[in-house]
């Protein structure tokens, strides 16, 4: 039939829901570095430490007591022992975003295609969410995941183990620490890349912040112990406590680190609500 004689056809409802612009996002960010081969190589590397806890931890089930004191906190199936495992991922942690997160927006800002993204139906609500659900994915990829295989592998293999605490109490300690930590993480990276232009110099300044900082806090707190507040890796790591419980890793209570990581989020926050601007395409 030619196309003058179908008339007018009106709009029919397809019956399945629209995506949420900010997955759109999200799903693109999260899939596009897994084709790189030397990320899939760093993701692998991140998770040694997860394989050489489990391999640990089922050699001293096999050879018993003179195996955990070889091992070490490496044995530790408690809390703080999953918060001490945590705690050995920061380097890939600081790694693995620097490369995921410095160009998540500032690529954007170079190529002008925030006026683009911002067009509707899109708003900044979902352009930040869908960025940052990105970073929270590769975040968790190398601190989460790892700390549930290791609570159901040390289940299977440990003697001592109940279920209640290595299958559920500690994977929702570790899944509200990642929820927080991740991102408090987020938005800062976020707000770096907001403020410049060229990734590496995001990069530059993530890697500053998080190692200049941790090696910044360690000098001076030879002067004042008080002053590894200015740690921000490790107040990060200190405020797991609140979560994990445990003695606090520094002389500044937990409590307080969780309120520093709070306000990191919130000036990251902050920063984004300033840098990133609502604008409508008119043709």
């Amino acid at each position: 039939m030619p196309v003058y004689e179908r008339g007018y056809r009106p709009w029919e409802h397809s019956g399945r829901r629209a995506r949420a612009p900010w997955w759109t996002i999200a799903r693109r960010g999260i899939a596009e570095p897994l084709k790189s081969r030397r990320l899939l190589f760093l993701l692998a590397v991140a998770w040694v430490p997860a394989i050489v806890k489990g391999g640990i931890l089922y050699f001293t089930f096999q050879m018993g007591e003179l195996s955990r004191l070889i091992g070490g906190k490496w044995t530790d199936i408690g809390p703080r022992g999953f918060l001490t495992y945590l705690g050995w991922q920061s380097p890939f942690v600081l790694i693995l975003l620097a490369i995921i997160g410095s160009g998540l927006i500032s690529r954007d800002r170079r190529e002008n295609g925030l006026a683009l993204y911002l067009a509707r139906p899109l708003n900044v609500r979902d352009y930040v969410l869908g960025k940052g659900a990105v970073i929270m994915f590769y975040y968790c990829a190398v601190t989460l995941l790892p700390v549930w295989a290791l609570c159901l592998f040390g289940y299977l293999v440990t003697s001592g183990a109940t279920g209640m605490q290595m299958l559920l109490l500690i994977p929702l300690q570790a899944l509200a620490y990642c929820l927080v930590t991740g991102a408090g993480f987020t938005l800062v990276l976020l707000a770096l890349s907001s403020v410049g232009q060229r990734t590496v110099f995001v990069a530059l300044w993530w890697v500053l912040l998080y190692a200049g900082t941790d090696g910044l806090a360690q000098i001076m707190s030879l002067f004042s112990p008080g002053l590894e507040i200015l740690n921000f890796p490790g107040q990060f790591l200190n405020a797991g406590l609140v979560f994990f419980g445990g003695e606090p890793l520094c002389v500044v209570p937990p409590a307080v680190s969780l309120l520093v990581v709070l306000a990191y989020a919130a000036l990251g926050a902050w920063v984004l609500r300033r840098r990133i601007k609502p604008v409508e395409v008119v043709a």
